[in-house]
């Protein structure tokens, strides 16, 4: 049996190298608060600009 997966809000800002900011919201299936943020972090890193990516909440959906 697979494991539960639910839906979550994660927000959150971006500041690049040049020190500009921009807020965030991406949904994502994920099992767990943790494994959301895991998930993000590693799409920011591929499809985001060079910089930081600060996490500000993060909302579990319901179904």
């Amino acid at each position: 049996m697979p494991p539960k997966e639910f839906c979550f809000k994660v927000s959150g800002v971006l500041i690049t190298e040049d020190k500009s900011e921009d807020d965030f919201s991406i949904f994502i299936t994920a099992m767990d608060e943790n494994h959301a943020v895991m998930l993000v972090r590693e799409h920011l890193r591929n499809h985001a600009p060079k910089g930081n990516a600060i996490i500000k909440g993060i909302t579990k959906k319901s179904n």
